[in-house]
């Protein structure tokens, strides 16, 4: 997946976030099964409410666990996706000197038939190291789950039908709402939004920083490095926008939280996985 492709990955999730999560919108203040919102996102957020009641009261009626059981239900449901699509950008990475050699080999070729003779040519690339020029977009067959949990943290607690749930964890009352800025007042908010821009950014970080492997330094050019600067960019932006967001609500603050450990889990078996099959396929070679 080149660069280019994950900063326009990156900024369509944010500006899906933007609009699709409906911080504004008129029926995210309103009960589960109340209000507009596209009819087969809301009956996916009644399933996913029912699920997590249903977990609660078998475990003492703990709203906590039902939250945390359905977060990683929903990731581990999510890995086939999130495992071809890092395995499509590692093959990537591998094949980058391929492409670059065969840039340079048309780099004067600027006629009709070399450029499909070019085009040709990287597709065959493509095929010996595995890789769908479409595959960047299957990270977004699971948009629809993550918009669908974000509304249900954000209106359970409004819903009268999981009014019998225990909303309090600790010190922390996942029914309560942020009452200005105060930090004495709020502090549970700022200590939640908090964690999920640390985790947040020290997972971004390392899924940034690509193994020793697949670093191929020789064909780092200046418009390559140019784009990782801008990835940074947008990175900080994103973690900013969404600790923001997860301020304004303790439950979805836990489920951004749980969800970016569960990454570090994810990126780490992922990027081991990738480096057997590496080493294996260069023996075989």
């Amino acid at each position: 997946m080149k660069r280019t492709t994950k900063i326009f990955m990156m900024i369509a999730v944010m500006f899906m976030v933007l609009t699709l999560s409906g911080c504004d919108t008129e029926h995210y203040n309103l009960p589960i099964g109340e209000g507009g919102g596209f009819g087969w996102v809301q009956w996916i957020v009644a399933r996913i409410a029912d699920l997590i009641y249903n977990i609660s009261q078998a475990a003492g009626g703990h709203y906590i666990v039902g939250l945390m059981a359905v977060t990683l239900l929903i990731r581990i449901v999510g890995w086939p996706i999130y495992s071809k699509s890092t395995a499509m950008s590692a093959n990537m990475q591998i094949a980058q000197p391929e492409i670059e050699r065969l840039k340079e080999k048309y780099q004067d070729k600027k006629d009709e038939a070399s450029q499909r003779k070019m085009q040709q040519e990287m597709l065959e690339i493509y095929r010996k190291y595995n890789i769908n020029p479409l595959g960047c977009l299957l990270p977004f067959l699971q948009m629809p789950i993550f918009i669908a949990m974000y509304q249900v943290v954000r209106r359970i607690t409004m819903t009268e039908a999981y009014a019998n749930l225990n909303y309090q964890f600790l010190w922390f009352d996942f029914e309560a709402n942020p009452d200005g800025f105060s930090l004495i007042q709020n502090w549970q908010f700022f200590l939640m939004a908090g964690l999920v821009g640390i985790t947040m950014f020290l997972y971004q970080r390392y899924a940034m920083r690509r193994p020793e492997y697949l670093q191929n330094k020789k064909y780092q050019s200046a418009q390559q490095e140019q784009t990782q600067k801008t990835m940074k960019y947008v990175m900080y932006f994103m973690v900013i926008m969404l600790t923001s967001i997860a301020f304004t609500n303790l439950g979805i603050a836990f489920y951004w939280i749980v969800g970016n450990l569960f990454q570090f889990l994810q990126t780490s078996v992922n990027r081991k996985q990738q480096y057997k099959k590496f080493f294996a396929d260069k023996e075989t070679a």
